[in-house]
């Protein structure tokens, strides 16, 4: 992001503070931001003005009360904001035009067997989006596009490492994207995503350490530290599915090369490779008794809660957030084994860790488009230049 001066990074901020506020505690008085921001009554009145001037803040009609007219209530004018949220998934490209109370406006999906070349999936995008954006009244209510996506992502940069699915390697998604559309562009890892997400304005709310976990088509897993992202040296943190769990007869080879991976069974991609089962075939034999099925999820999740166990005891989270595909079919089986494994794999000190999953399909579009809402109201400190 650009340095601007002092004077220009602090009026800003405070403009961000007051929005970020009214976004997060609405409806909230005037007088309310005062108190909370330390700024001065005028100086809140000021910017509330701006606000309102843009369209981007409303008042909220105020009840009389035992000692008069109280202070005028302040919301954001969400319905005079937009953003779009695309889903970058294996076989398709879904895009969503929300507004800022996550109402879906308008939509579209493109199909495909597979993504043969980077440029075609970044074809699919710009259509997908093109598609949608003709929904939208105003250019200027367009706060943003969002771009969830399967695999490791670096997202200050705007560069998708590798995402094989996608035929991207090192791709510069957004500075290509930049060449079509007029408009903030941010990127994320799925997952990272998620827990962006979820720590902001869902379940983990009120936890400063946690872990996010996808078992899906692969295995996918995001840190948050004190409330921050946490990506690693190299933007890998948190590859779950690359702990090493399997070993002997049940040790198959896994694309990163090495033997006995936890995605080589534990993702519905292990199970096609090297059971030759589909994740629903899977499950339909387990829910029916089968013996070899069973047994071999008992495997599966003894393996994942040893896994757990570990990373609990070396990291002390506590919160774990489970989802993804497998999640959903066999949560109600594996969850509560994986409770009582990790429990029982841990220190008596880290027993306090809480686990939970979400049973049912998320759209990752949505999310996409709240990713832009979130920084759109953001207060970036990092513009303030204090030369």
């Amino acid at each position: 992001m650009q340095k601007v001066s002092s004077q220009q990074g602090l009026k800003f901020i405070n403009q961000q503070k007051i929005l970020n506020l009214i976004y997060n505690e609405s409806p909230i008085s005037r007088v309310e931001l005062a108190e909370r921001t330390f700024l001065t009554q005028q100086t809140v009145t000021n910017i509330v003005n701006r606000l309102m001037e843009d369209d981007l803040v409303m008042e909220r009609k105020s009840t009389a009360g035992s000692r008069g007219r109280r202070p005028v209530p302040l919301v954001i004018n969400s319905g005079k904001m937009f953003a779009v949220g695309v889903e970058v998934a294996v076989k398709y490209v879904s895009a969503k035009l929300i507004d800022f109370s996550g109402n879906v406006i308008n939509r579209s999906k493109y199909e495909v067997d597979v993504f043969k070349e980077g440029e075609e999936t970044l074809a699919c995008i710009q259509n997908a989006v093109n598609k949608i954006l003709k929904s939208i009244p105003k250019k200027s209510e367009l706060k943003g596009i969002g771009v969830s996506i399967q695999g490791l992502v670096d997202s200050k940069q705007g560069i998708v490492m590798n995402s094989p699915g996608l035929a991207w390697k090192d791709f510069p998604l957004v500075e290509k994207l930049k060449e079509t559309f007029d408009f903030p562009i941010y990127i994320e890892n799925d997952v990272n995503l998620l827990a962006i997400i979820e720590n902001q304005k869902g379940s983990l709310m009120n936890s400063e350490n946690n872990l996010v976990l996808k078992f899906d088509h692969g295995i996918g897993g995001s840190i948050i530290n004190n409330k921050q992202l946490y990506v690693g040296s190299s933007h890998v943190a948190g590859e779950f599915g690359h702990i090493k769990a399997f070993s002997g007869s049940e040790a198959y080879k896994c694309h990163c090369g090495a033997m006995g991976c936890l995605t080589t069974l534990a993702s519905n991609s292990g199970l096609i490779k090297n059971i030759e089962v589909t994740l629903e075939e899977f499950t339909s034999r387990v829910r029916e008794g089968g013996e070899e099925e069973t047994k071999l999820l008992e495997t599966i999740t003894n393996a994942i809660g040893v896994a757990l166990g570990n990373v609990v005891t070396f990291m002390n989270p506590d919160e774990i957030l489970l989802t993804g595909k497998v999640i959903e079919l066999l949560g109600d089986i594996v969850v509560p084994q994986l409770e009582e494994i990790v429990h029982t794999n841990v220190p008596e000190s880290c027993r306090n860790i809480k686990l939970h999953h979400i049973n049912k399909p998320l759209d990752e579009s949505i999310l996409a488009g709240k990713l832009v809402i979130k920084k759109y109201f953001d207060v970036p400190l990092e513009i303030l230049s204090l030369k």
